[in-house]
């Protein structure tokens, strides 16, 4: 039986861990003493942390209980003082408004429907200042990708855990052109023990002139825009779609 990536955050971290580019881009976007910072899809706080170190003043939200638990272990290590609350993107309200509002590393992908979207957008209007910004990664849908065939496992990556030891992932694919959603399942096994877990995961697919068609819909405008988080310009090779937006 499948379960959820984010049922176990000790796995998630493992195949996810610390990127100091993507950090290094969201202090820079978002963070800084005294700003008022909203990290949705916070996770077990890959991104929160670095902000709240930064100096910036750190909301992190998440849907999933057991991530939010890891993530105010990790910030009590650290005696980071970060408020975490349990929140759905798409509809949520806490009052306040911030210099910025982030979500990163495709996290904008798990919502499958425009709609989705959109409702997502407006309750990021409620909770911005009038000079705040929106900033946010995802992919570049990547052809190569999409069509690969149903049942294709290719090796994702193989990674040592301090108590199950080596774990390799092998992922397949199976793309709908119509949703533009991709059927994403993750197989984890240990050597010589064979599969203890199988992840599904559901992403929807945003080009380029889609996205800024939901952005100026939902009463946003772009400010800046790079295929990469070190600033470079979005390009046909690009694998990322890195963006700051303003209230339109």
């Amino acid at each position: 039986m499948a379960d959820g990536l984010y049922d176990w955050p000790e796995l998630y971290d493992l195949v996810l861990p610390a990127n100091p580019e993507m950090e290094r881009f969201y202090v820079e976007a978002a963070g800084g003493a005294g700003r008022q910072v909203l990290d949705l899809a916070c996770g077990t706080g890959r991104f929160t942390l670095p902000l709240a170190r930064s100096g910036a003043a750190m909301t992190g939200g998440d849907l999933s209980e057991g991530m939010l638990a890891a993530a105010r272990q990790r910030a009590a290590a650290e005696a980071l003082a970060i408020s975490f609350v349990a929140l759905d993107m798409r509809d949520f309200d806490l009052g306040r408004r911030f210099d910025a509002v982030t979500i990163a590393a495709n996290s904008l992908l798990h919502l499958a429907e425009a709609s989705e979207i959109l409702a997502f957008l407006a309750a990021v209007k409620r909770h911005l200042k009038p000079d705040g910004r929106l900033i946010f990664d995802i992919f570049v849908p990547s052809a190569r990708l999409l069509s690969r065939p149903h049942g294709d496992r290719q090796h994702m990556g193989a990674f040592t855990h301090p108590q199950l030891g080596m774990i390799t992932v092998e992922e397949t694919i199976a793309y709908d052109p119509i949703t533009q959603i991709s059927h994403i399942d993750w197989y984890w096994s240990q050597p010589g023990k064979g599969e203890f877990r199988h992840t599904k995961l559901e992403m929807r697919q945003i080009y380029p002139q889609e996205l800024l068609l939901l952005l100026e819909r939902g009463g946003f405008a772009v400010v800046e825009r790079f295929g990469g988080f070190d600033r470079s310009p979005l390009m046909p090779t690009s694998m990322r779609q890195v963006l700051i937006c303003a209230l339109a």
